[in-house]
């Protein structure tokens, strides 16, 4: 045999190179080898590697260590049969395992399982019986026996006697373990003996162990058992507690345990206690916000909503980014209908979450409808960036805009959202997008500008709406337009007809009526301008300073002064920084003064209607 130099050690790679080239060239005369009796491994050692070593004596399995490496093999095999669906030929591998490791009482219970499912009952319950001699200080392999009778042999009187009976046993001989306790009350149960069952959870309730755990699973075991609702028999709910009781007692700094029972209390409604045991946590572990969570829905349950808050607020001293407690928080406000102070928590949590279009411009909307302008242009700012396909982000902003009176930069809003809606949302370029760019540049004072795009509504409006579907809309148009140039001194005949078109269409409009008696006041017919604007004061739903100072005009050109000074101060009574209106006051005034101090042989009437004419030429 050749030697190779170098040791084991530096052979590695070769070895294992070598190893692979002769399995697959010498696969097919392997049986011929294994054939020759005559020969020891060493004769092949050169063929299988380039050297025989024997094994580190550390890497030879003992007896002991020969046996679990035999079960788990075993074992693996059965799952492997058992997951091809030979379960017979894996409870041949699993009672192999069991040969090799009789403490493996769940693997018996599982072959005993998958034995019985085959219908070899019998020796399902050999295995069992066996696993219990094996095992006599297990209590789980007593519960195995116990199970598999009132599950497999129910129709089986004796059986079942049985199957009570060795679980009765667990309980005696292992005070200790809840899962005996927890069998015994399943077994009464599947009979519909409650009563029974519940004696189980008393007696047990004597014991001394001073487990948690043990008094926590007796407790989820009486709560699937006992009755602790306010209907329910007093005597339950006050063992339900002292099942809790204990296990909080001796819990110590078991948190987890602590949980479990502020959990029971808080399901059942016992919210102090809840909290109290919650705060033990937080105390302890002040990052617990899971559990900070739950101290906050338990003030939600018991109806406090500052404490509610004031937690939830806690939670975000420690975690800013916390979403959930963001979206409670502006949910109680927007509850309260308290929306200014929702505004912040919702911004964050969109923030965070990386929301919707929708959900950006709801909050936007909520932001303007609140009065929070500056920051609604702010964020809406933000928005149009996230979301630049988007015109709705613009509209909203120009919208903030006018109501900041900033109607300038609003019409730049409303150019960029043309441009975006070209492109992206055309549908939404109609009548009402151009009457409201339209209204925004009147405001601003362009008032050409304006001019082009009323014009545009009005053709959009005969192009979308000839039969007049929306004839209060049409006619909210006609009557902008119209005042616009009466106010600006411009095509006044050509004002007065959409005016009249206006009215025409909608009748019963204060606002219309308004501009139509402005338009005789205009003309100079001031009778049918008083009337009118008289008509417009009865139609109006809310009292219009801009009616009002109308009609004070009106009345001085008739040179009904007094009637003229009660108007002007309602006018300025509803808009005091109005400086023209002032003016107006002061002036009707001084002149109704001058008419109460004049004597009354020097007033002198009108002698006839020329007079009058001349004496409102006069006036003007």
């Amino acid at each position: 045999m050749t030697m190779q130099q170098g040791g084991p050690a530096k052979l590695d790679h070769r070895c294992i190179v070598a190893y692979a080239f002769c399995v697959i060239f010498l696969s097919g005369w392997l049986p011929a080898v294994y054939a020759d009796k005559e020969r020891s491994l060493e004769d092949f050692a050169e063929v299988y590697v380039d050297q025989y070593f024997e094994p580190d004596e550390s890497l030879v399995l003992s007896g002991e260590g020969k046996k679990k490496s035999q079960a788990l093999a075993n074992y693996a095999l059965g799952r492997s049969l058992e997951a091809k669906g030979r379960p017979l030929e894996a409870v041949e591998a699993y009672r192999k395992v069991l040969e090799n490791q009789p403490d493996r009482y769940f693997l018996a219970r599982k072959t005993a399982y998958l034995l019985a499912r085959s219908g070899q009952q019998s020796e399902a319950l050999e295995v069992l019986e066996e696993n219990i001699e094996k095992n006599p200080d297990e209590p789980f392999a007593h519960i195995a026996l116990s199970e598999y009778l009132a599950t497999y042999q129910a129709n089986d009187p004796d059986a079942v006697k049985r199957s009570l009976s060795v679980a009765k046993e667990a309980v005696e001989r292992f005070p200790e373990e809840p899962a005996v306790y927890e069998h015994l009350v399943k077994v009464y149960m599947t009979g519909n003996r409650r009563g029974e069952a519940r004696q189980v959870i008393v007696d047990a309730a004597k014991s001394d162990n001073q487990d948690p755990e043990f008094w926590l699973r007796l407790g989820q075991l009486g709560g699937r058992v006992l009755s602790s609702q306010s209907n329910g028999p007093i005597a339950d709910a006050a063992l339900l507690n002292e099942l809790f009781g204990k296990a909080h007692q001796y819990a110590g700094e078991n948190w987890k345990v602590v949980e479990t029972v502020g959990d029971f209390y808080h399901a059942t409604r016992q919210f102090d206690n809840a909290i109290s045991a919650y705060t033990e946590i937080v105390e302890e572990s002040p990052d617990r916000l899971d559990v900070r969570e739950k101290i906050a829905r338990v003030y939600a349950g018991k109806g406090d909503t500052d404490k509610y808050v004031e937690t939830l607020k806690e939670i975000l001293e420690i975690d800013p980014q916390n979403v959930r407690a963001h979206k409670n928080i502006a949910k109680v406000y927007l509850t309260n209908k308290q929306f200014v102070e929702a505004i912040p928590h919702l911004r964050t949590a969109l923030a965070i979450t990386k929301g919707t279009a929708q959900e950006y411009g709801a909050l936007g909307e909520m932001m303007i409808d609140n009065g929070e302008f500056d920051l609604a242009v702010e964020f809406l700012d933000e928005s149009a960036y996230l979301f630049p396909e988007v015109p709705t982000f613009r509209l909203l902003m120009a919208d903030a805009l006018e109501k900041s009176e900033r109607f300038e930069e609003a019409t730049k809003q409303y150019k960029e959202a043309e441009k975006i809606a070209e492109e992206f949302e055309p549908q939404i370029l109609g009548e009402l997008f151009y009457f409201r760019y339209a209204a925004a540049h009147e405001r601003a004072g362009n008032i050409e500008t304006a001019g082009e795009l009323f014009q545009r509504t009005l053709d959009l409006l005969a192009k979308n709406d000839p039969e007049l579907q929306n004839a209060d809309f049409a006619a909210t148009v006609y009557n902008y337009l119209g005042y616009m140039w009466l106010e600006n001194d411009m095509k006044i005949e050509e004002a007065g007809e959409l005016i009249k078109t206006a009215a025409e269409m909608n009748p019963e409009s204060g606002a219309i009526a308004d501009s139509l008696g402005w338009f005789y006041f205009k003309q100079g017919d001031f009778e049918e301008a008083r009337d009118e604007l008289l008509r417009a004061e009865q139609l109006i739903e809310q009292a219009d300073p801009v009616i009002y100072d109308h009609i004070g005009q009106v009345f001085h050109k008739l040179g009904e002064n007094q009637s003229a000074v009660e108007y002007m101060k309602k006018a300025a009574e509803m808009d005091p920084e109005n400086k023209e209106i002032g003016e107006r006051l002061a002036e009707y005034t001084k002149l109704l003064e001058g008419e109460v101090t004049k004597p009354n042989s020097e007033k002198k009437e009108p002698e006839s209607k020329d007079e009058t004419e001349e004496a409102k030429e006069k006036a003007e």
